[in-house]
């Protein structure tokens, strides 16, 4: 009986088997859509390997589970063989006799085997066929709507993004600003006097300032990313500079000093460009109040921003026309003087250009010999 016994066994097994595939297949398939859905309405992307990781657990599940339901044992294949091939329990009496002997065994046993031996594995009945099948038309279904779910449902539920507060409007970066920018990356690449290492990072620094423009800013984020640029900067030049030993106390390595003097350049340029002041000289206690003012009193004394500190933008000169003036606000009016005619087209850019050069020429100059 072993051999002809061990035939339907073999084919009880493999229908399982068969089974426990598809399960898996129809659960897996499932599981992508279940998650692939939702992000897609939320507008939410995952990258295509947490979705084959899905795919996988959602197929061992799936196989676990069926194979847990639907595992056998030599009892339950002889009561089903007795059953569904109509044997009057032959099978089942022959399996629990196992090696005793006797007239009346051997003679069950050869008639049992005998009967089997006649009977191909194929007569035994393929179970759950229904289960299968609904199985495998998930798992097709859900294959097919992969694809379909990707490229056609919108993201119906996708975060709307905050409108813009009222309180810190758009801060639109003009031409000039934009272009003088441009110049002082371009003065950067040119740089004779910097360090390589400083040349870098105040490069990438700059052309990241420049990205997070174009991208728009807000009047305050403005001041933000600039002060966050110049501290990039500054950080720089310190590490660069601290790898060249000191001269002696007082005098630090030529190449050191000359790093801080781009430095110095660099950063004063970068706040005339956007209008701000220097990080520090703004007054907390006191803002309607200039720099270097007393935050008791208001009063200040015109063009200095602290002790010893001499500030060029609030000097004061006499307009015969407008009377006395700070030359801050004589720059910032002819500076908006120029841009207009550039944009109106009144000056060429070669003199716009030339313009601009000699602006921060005479700037730099200025804070230099401060």
């Amino acid at each position: 009986m072993n051999k002809d016994f061990e035939k339907f066994k073999r084919k009880v097994w493999i229908d399982i088997l068969v089974k426990c595939v598809l399960a898996a297949l129809a659960a897996g398939a499932l599981a992508v859509n279940a998650v692939l859905l939702p992000c897609k309405l939320c507008g939410i992307h995952l990258l295509w390997v947490y979705y084959v990781l899905i795919a996988l657990g959602g197929m061992a599940l799936g196989g676990g589970i069926a194979f847990l339901i639907l595992r056998t044992n030599d009892k339950k294949i002889s009561i089903r063989l007795d059953s569904e091939l109509s044997l009057n329990e032959r099978v089942q009496t022959t399996l629990e006799c196992g090696n005793a002997q006797g007239d009346v065994i051997d003679m069950l046993k050869a008639d049992t085997n005998e009967v089997l031996s006649r009977l191909p594995a194929r007569s035994l009945p393929f179970k759950h066929l229904v289960v299968a099948a609904l199985c495998c038309v998930i798992a097709v279904a859900g294959v097919v709507a992969v694809p379909v779910i990707s490229y056609t449902v919108p993201p119906v539920f996708a975060a709307v993004e905050n409108p813009p507060d009222d309180k810190d409007p758009p801060r639109p970066v003009t031409d000039w600003e934009y272009a003088a920018l441009d110049d002082l990356i371009k003065y950067v690449q040119n740089s004779k006097k910097m360090d390589e290492a400083v040349k870098s990072g105040t490069l990438g620094a700059l052309n990241g300032l420049r990205t997070v423009l174009l991208n728009g800013v807000t009047q305050n984020s403005l001041s933000v990313f600039v002060r966050n640029t110049v501290t990039t900067i500054t950080n720089c030049v310190k590490d660069a500079n601290d790898a060249y030993p000191k001269i002696d106390d007082d005098t630090p390595h030529p190449q050191a000093q000359a790093n801080s003097e781009e430095e110095a350049y660099v950063i004063t340029t970068l706040y005339s460009i956007f209008h701000l002041l220097p990080e520090g000289d703004e007054n907390p206690q006191n803002p309607g109040n200039l720099p270097g003012d007393d935050p008791g009193t208001g009063d200040t004394e015109p063009g200095v921003v602290g002790p010893g500190i001499f500030n060029e933008n609030e000097t004061p000169f006499y307009d015969p026309l407008k009377g006395y003036v700070t030359c801050g606000s004589a720059r910032g009016e002819y500076m908006e003087k120029v841009q207009r005619a550039f944009e109106e087209g009144a000056i060429s850019r070669e003199e716009w250009e030339f313009m601009m050069m000699t602006y921060f020429a005479d700037l730099g100059k200025i804070n230099n010999d401060d």
